[in-house]
């Protein structure tokens, strides 16, 4: 971890302390394994959290990332994660596994002799704030797309101009503006992400998933694989252009949880799809018709076709209800780790 990060997430530890009445002080860990960034030093209780962050972390994550810290860790010496954001399938995991986590947001949990916090309060609703006259514009976000796809390459204006499709001059300004927020720095004429993290997270602050034309259908399989596979020789059939999302996209990306759901972008609203019955609004079938058609840009291939970017399939899994906000996790931990690519 960069240092100027390592030490804001200290900072914020340190103040989710000092609101529960305990004074602290940080100190780079001394400990070889990189797991451990840095160390919090508590007096008072005799203690010290040895503290890992970590871009994205799933609840089955916690249990292995947590043991080989503890078998590092002196006496007196106590692990403890830092995520962006904590969830309650990711607080009961730590629960479970009696480590403590916090996150960028003041929430909390920590259970040591003689200090117990519990803080999980609500966050600011993704997709409520304007996208007008920002980087976060349906069009503008084939930029982000770009960048994150390419992280942590170098980028050329002319390059992005060409393989976004967007006009030179449009992108000299959005990269303007990128540069002017500090995603960006003009490196020598090329551009550098400085902060891929910051860009996703604020890009699914602005993402307006409900923009998307919605078609819904029943189909017939007897398992996931197979129903993905009738669809696949429907869209071809009919020679519609098409890039999984969804559960459908993080089953062939980073399958976790079990999917409910087959989904994805297609070019036109379908029609006269074999084995395919239009329904309404509890259908095992969602294919979309994209508000803009950057959504089929920087996909991934795959055996059963193009699956969307990884930073649009987080995005849009964020804005889907019951366990989808933990299969993003588990995709941003494992196909967006920004801090081990950038290795």
């Amino acid at each position: 971890m960069l240092p100027g990060k390592r030490n804001k997430r200290a900072e914020d530890i340190l103040m989710s302390l000092r609101n529960a009445g305990i004074v602290g002080q940080t100190t780079v860990s001394q400990a070889p394994d990189c797991a451990m960034d840095f160390e919090i030093l508590l007096p008072s209780l005799d203690a010290i959290l040895a503290v890992g962050c970590h871009s994205a972390l799933a609840p089955n994550q916690v249990s292995p990332i947590v043991e080989p810290m503890r078998r590092m860790a002196k006496r007196g010496t106590h692990p403890a994660l830092c995520v962006p954001r904590l969830t309650w399938s990711l607080l009961d995991a730590c629960k479970e596994a009696d480590v403590a986590i916090f996150d960028h947001d003041g929430n909390a949990f920590v259970r040591l002799p003689g200090l117990y916090i519990e803080r999980l309060r609500p966050i600011r609703q993704a997709g409520m704030e304007p996208a007008s006259g920002t980087v976060f514009t349906a069009k503008a976000s084939r930029l982000l797309r770009a960048m994150l796809k390419k992280y942590p390459g170098d980028f050329m204006r002319a390059d992005l101009a060409r393989e976004t499709g967007l006009n030179p001059g449009y992108v000299s300004t959005l990269t303007a503006r990128l540069i002017k927020q500090q995603y960006v720095s003009n490196r020598s004429g090329q551009l550098h992400l400085d902060d891929p993290e910051r860009l996703l997270d604020d890009w699914l602050a602005h993402y307006r998933f409900d923009r998307h034309r919605r078609h819904a259908f029943a189909l017939s399989a007897n398992t996931y694989e197979e129903g993905i596979a009738k669809l696949v020789t429907q869209l071809q059939g009919a020679g519609i252009r098409y890039a999984w999302t969804g559960w459908s996209g993080a089953q062939l990306r980073a399958s976790y949880a079990t999917p409910t759901l087959y989904m994805a972008y297609v070019s036109e609203p379908p029609k006269g799809l074999k084995g395919l019955f239009p329904v309404g609004k509890e259908g095992n079938v969602l294919l979309l018709v994209p508000h803009e058609e950057g959504v089929f840009q920087f996909t991934t291939a795959t055996n059963a076709g193009p699956v969307v970017s990884d930073a649009q399939l987080y995005i849009d899994l964020c804005r889907m209800p019951g366990r989808a906000r933990e299969q993003a996790d588990a995709l941003r931990h494992q196909c967006l780790n920004f801090a081990r690519m950038s290795r």
